[in-house]
């Protein structure tokens, strides 16, 4: 029986013939670049890749201590988290509404502190 179904597989499977579409056409070594990715991994990526990584964590350190040291300087005891909460997002919007640049950055690094919550949550719990 067991050569049997072999038998079977190998004839079901094994010899039969391709069945392609219709309209299917034959690609060329160019373009197979295309299906397996191409060349996008180059220096230039690399190098830029690396400029970004270094600028967010640099962002997210800066980040993390204006943070802390504003909460150090406008918590007082017995407020709650709320008030302290709002008087931040004030604190944040008069600062990015200084300038363009600080808008931009201010935005940056919402989103850097946002993408890191872990790491800013700790930080403002030790605060």
């Amino acid at each position: 029986m067991h050569r049997a179904i072999n038998a079977f597989v190998k004839e079901y499977y094994y010899e039969k013939e391709v069945m392609l579409p219709a309209n299917y056409n034959v690609m060329n070594e160019e373009e197979m670049t295309y299906t397996s990715g191409g060349d996008g991994f180059t220096a230039p990526f690399a190098v830029g890749w690396t400029i970004g990584a270094v600028i967010s964590v640099a962002n997210l350190i800066w980040g993390l201590d204006q943070t802390r040291t504003w909460i150090k300087n406008n918590k007082k005891n017995g407020e709650n988290i709320t008030d302290l909460a709002a008087k931040g997002i004030n604190a944040a919007a008069d600062y990015m509404g200084k300038s363009i640049g600080n808008a931009i950055v201010g935005v940056y690094t919402a989103l850097n502190l946002t993408g890191w919550w872990p790491v800013t949550a700790i930080a403002w719990v030790t605060a």
